[in-house]
């Protein structure tokens, strides 16, 4: 029915006015039969009686003065002698139905209580309701006749200007409650509505324009968030656009390759040449193999919820097959390798864990000096599991520190590996609620510590 929040919560709330406003005279008006007629009923006939009282003791020969004179008090009287005939004095009664029965019982003496006796009607005020029936009536003798009088105030000239203040009161009070109540909605609805454009603009993939916050309530701490999820979605953009390109130039600069070197295989005569041609393609397609293997492997890491941490694993036998996996790369830089590796066992995922220690042992032979030596140490404690790793290469500076573990980073564009494995290892060393850190000086060696939970 409603196509915005903001329509409807200003309808609403209107209605809601408007339902209270109805609802409080109707309550007012059942308060007002039960509870406040009876004594209207009594202090009007009271005041009646009064004044006959004080007309008898005034001496007063003729009758229709001392009436006109009570229609001028703001009152309204009428007045029925033994014959039938009827006068009015004061403002005229919007409706005469009080009942012949009513009119003999009084000119009989009897008191007459209409304003007491008048029927419930909800959507009518006994108190505004100008007929003779909703009057009071005595017995009232002049020169020897009876004369049946009843009589009600003039609550349109009593009130008069009380009325005219009570509409215009009421209608203020409508007006600026309206008003309010747009403008306190507009106020409500506008954080909403820059959250819908911003949401908008996120799924056209606009991730640059901030939320302007400028409230402390709920509303406020939702827009915060709100532009706390933005920079994290354009930061995952970002790093989503960059790996794509990263992974296009790993691609295409050995495919580039591979076509010149086929080009040149297709026209050389030397069969030297053409198996030297053909080994260089093979170890490219070899290099693009592990490429393709790693990127697998950082999507499966990424979909993590899918892989199964229940494996019982001893890492010190896990580490000692990784150091004899790589003797030969060991001997072939004469290497020592120095290792003090305690019995500790670790619940995780094998195939995962042996990839990380495998990416950091080969990482140290690789960048170790030749004939240097690489110390590997395993320790635990009652919280965490420690695993180090030092080799006395040529360090690193420290801007090469801060972005070691980003994907696809290389130190030298000379390095021929593809900038994966330390990513790999430190999205692994995560995944089993563990960390990674670096420690290393130019030309003093490299260090890096993992810690895992238990």
């Amino acid at each position: 029915m409603f196509k915005s929040l903001y329509s409807r919560i200003a309808i609403y709330t209107i209605v809601i006015l408007l339902s209270s406003a109805v609802l409080s005279f109707l309550l007012t008006n059942v308060i007002y039969h039960n509870h406040l007629k009876e004594n209207n009923d009594a202090k009007i006939m009271r005041t009646l009686k009064d004044a006959i009282s004080y007309e008898k003791q005034s001496k007063i020969q003729l009758p229709k003065p001392f009436f006109e004179h009570l229609g001028q008090m703001n009152y309204q009287v009428m007045t029925v002698s033994e014959n039938g005939k009827k006068a009015y004095y004061g403002t005229a009664f919007r409706k005469d139905n009080v009942d012949s029965k009513n009119i003999k019982s009084v000119l009989k003496g009897n008191d007459y209580h209409g304003i007491s006796n008048l029927p419930y009607n909800p959507f009518i005020t006994g108190f505004f309701e100008n007929t003779t029936q909703n009057t009071v009536g005595v017995q009232f003798q002049s020169n020897g006749h009876n004369y049946a009088v009843f009589m009600r105030p003039d609550i349109g000239k009593t009130f008069s200007e009380f009325r005219i203040f009570l509409v215009i009161l009421i209608t203020l009070l409508l007006v600026i409650s309206i008003i309010w109540v747009i403008s306190s909605t507009y106020m409500i609805i506008k954080p909403i509505q820059q959250l819908k454009q911003a949401t908008e603009r996120l799924m056209e993939g606009n991730f640059d324009v901030p939320i302007d916050i400028k409230r402390n309530d709920e509303f406020g701490t939702l827009q915060y968030r709100f532009d706390k999820m933005r920079l994290s979605l354009k930061q995952v953009d970002d790093m989503r656009q960059h790996f794509v390109q990263n992974v296009s130039h790993e691609i295409k600069t050995p495919l580039t390759h591979i076509h010149h070197l086929l080009d040149q295989l297709k026209f050389t005569k030397s069969a030297t040449e053409r198996e030297q041609y053909i080994d260089e393609i093979y170890q490219i397609t070899t290099q693009l193999s592990e490429l393709t293997k790693e990127l697998l492997l950082l999507s499966e890491i990424d979909n993590g919820e899918h892989l199964e941490l229940t494996d019982h694993i001893e890492l010190n036998k896990l580490i000692k097959q990784i150091i004899r996996h790589e003797q030969f790369a060991t001997n072939e830089k004469e290497l020592i390798i120095m290792s003090d590796l305690a019995n500790i066992s670790l619940i995780g995922n094998e195939r995962l864990l042996n990839q990380a220690f495998q990416n950091l042992i080969t990482n140290a032979i690789k960048y170790s000096e030749q004939g240097g030596t690489i110390d590997i140490t395993l320790t635990h404690d009652t919280d965490h599991i420690r695993f180090n790793i030092t080799d006395d290469g040529q360090g690193m500076t420290p801007e090469t520190q801060s972005r070691l573990f980003e994907r696809f980073y290389k130190a030298s564009n000379h390095d021929n590996s593809n900038g994966l494995g330390l990513a790999i290892a430190k999205a692994i060393f995560e995944l089993h609620n563990g960390t990674i850190e670096v420690s290393s000086k130019k030309y003093e060696g490299t260090t890096f510590t993992v810690n895992i939970n238990k």
